[in-house]
Formats: C-alpha cells, structure tokens, sequence
C-alpha cells in the first residue's frame, strides 16, 4: 500500500523516537478515550470504584457532593477539557477550597490511571483563596437541633467540639485527651503544644463516653448539619459558639482563656457579647 507523505512523515518520527508498535497503539486508545469520557460519566464510575475499594460510606457521600458541585461548576466539560488553570480558576468560586482540592486531586489521579486524561491537572502548585467564612456563634435553637439529630457515634465528638470548644485538630486526636477527677485534660493542645485542662460541668461524664475514634469525621459533620437544618456550618462555628458561652459561665476571661487555650484579648476581641446569658444558661442545659 502506497503511504501519502504525511503517513511517511509520521513513520518516520515514529522510528525516530524509538517507540514500538504497543506504546504507539496505547497512545491511540488514549486519545481515543479522551474524546469520550464526560465528566459526569467519570464521576459516577469513581463512586462505584470507592465502594468496591470499601471506602466509608460518609467518605463517598461526601466525594460525592464535591463531584457534583463541580460538575455544575464545570457545565459537564468533557475530562480532556479540564485543564489546571480552569480549575484553579472555579476553586475561587466555592467554599472550603484547600480540602476540595484534595478530594478532586484524587479523582483526577485515578482518571489519569484509567487513561481518561493524559495528565492530571495540577491542584497543589497554589493555595486558592476562598470566599470569607462567617464568624459568630450558633443560635441556641440550631445547636439544640445538631444535638437532636446526632447519630449515637457521634455524639462524643460533638460534645468535644461544640460544647467544651475543641479545636478540630484536638477532637480528632482522641487519643490525646484524657478524663480525670471530673476535667477534661487535653495532653497536646494546638498551636501551643502543651497541656490544657477544662472543667466538666454535672451530667457532662455522659458524654465523655461517648467519645471514640472516628474517621470520615467531616463527611459525618456536614451529614449532621444537613439533618439538623443548617445552611452553613464554618469550620470553626461550633468553637466559637462554645467560647461565647464559656465567657458568660465563667465572667472571667483569664479563666475562659485557659479553658479555650486562647489569650484573654483575643477572646475579648472575638468572642464578647455574641450571647447573652440567658441563652449561655439555655446552652448549658441542653448538655446536662
């Protein structure tokens, strides 16, 4: 059969780059596939992936809200139309950008593994900025109906964070904190390494234990903050409703300050007349 010149040409570059007869057919199916993956298509198969892989059902649900915010996001592009720059360009446009771009980097591996894109894009060269979080605390009324919908497992958590004012990173580390002579001892605090102490409230021991490793933690908190009804739960709005409080319970902001790991000014600066005392009374109630 007689070769039109462009088909010698790319005989020849063939030869040149020294490729075999398999690497170029592997390259063609590539391209093949990447004219026919949707995104929406890709995104279904990778949830099937995460459950034969017996990933936490709360893991995948919450893969599951990400995929699909950047499926409208991205209009259903086909993958080989997403590049980095789009998509360090639509991470502006939603919240809790640092840990969606995780979650999406992980998807995007696994496309480049099933050969659906030739590369991955690039999600780790740039923290994106993110819309600004809301600051204040719960109203009593939506920390009454978090408590309310809680599933049993975690309950423990909850308490950590929204009652006693945890940070994240401390209610996560369970095995780091310690119940002794009726105060919460904290052996590792963040941002200052060293032990904190916080005094348990009467009908508080209850909850303490409840208290046990989980993992999925976030996918099981944004499954609680649906069932309760809440538009928005900022990452650090249960803290900051639990400093509010601990301020009016103890009228001293040393004291608070200690049992918070903050300094005094900046709970005054941050936290001072966000509640009152009758819902600081209310609050306090609903956990006994």
């Amino acid at each position: 059969m007689q070769l039109s010149d462009k088909d010698q040409h790319i005989v020849r570059e063939i030869w040149d780059a020294d490729l075999s007869l398999c690497e170029v057919w592997r390259t063609h199916k590539g391209a093949q596939a990447l004219d026919k993956v949707p995104f929406e298509g890709a995104t279904a198969e990778y949830l099937n992936h995460l459950r034969t892989a017996e990933r936490s059902p709360a893991y995948i649900r919450g893969m599951g809200y990400v995929l699909a915010e950047f499926r409208d996001l991205l209009l259903d592009r086909d993958l080989n139309a997403h590049t980095t720059s789009l998509l360090q360009r639509e991470m502006k446009h939603t919240r809790n950008a640092h840990h969606k771009r995780a979650r999406m980097s992980s998807f995007y591996a696994w496309c480049q593994k099933k050969g659906y894109i030739r590369k991955a894009p690039d999600l780790t060269t740039e923290r994106v900025s993110t819309a600004p979080r809301a600051c204040g605390s719960l109203g009593v009324e939506q920390c009454k109906s978090l408590i309310e919908h809680c599933p049993e497992s975690l309950r423990g958590h909850l308490w950590l964070r929204l009652c006693m004012g945890l940070r994240v990173s401390e209610a996560n580390n369970t095995e780091m904190l310690e119940l002794r002579d009726r105060f919460l001892i904290v052996a590792k605090a963040a941002k200052t390494r060293t032990r904190r102490v916080m005094e348990l409230l009467d009908g508080h021991e209850q909850w303490w234990k409840a208290v046990k490793p989980l993992k999925s933690l976030r996918e099981r908190f944004e499954q609680l903050r649906e069932s309760a009804g809440i538009h928005d739960l900022p990452r650090n709005a249960m803290r900051q409703t639990a400093a509010s409080h601990w301020l009016n319970f103890y009228q001293d902001e040393a004291k608070a300050a200690l049992h918070l790991g903050h300094s005094p000014a900046m709970l005054h600066r941050h936290y001072k007349a966000l509640v009152t005392r009758r819902e600081s009374e209310e609050f306090f109630e609903r956990w006994r």
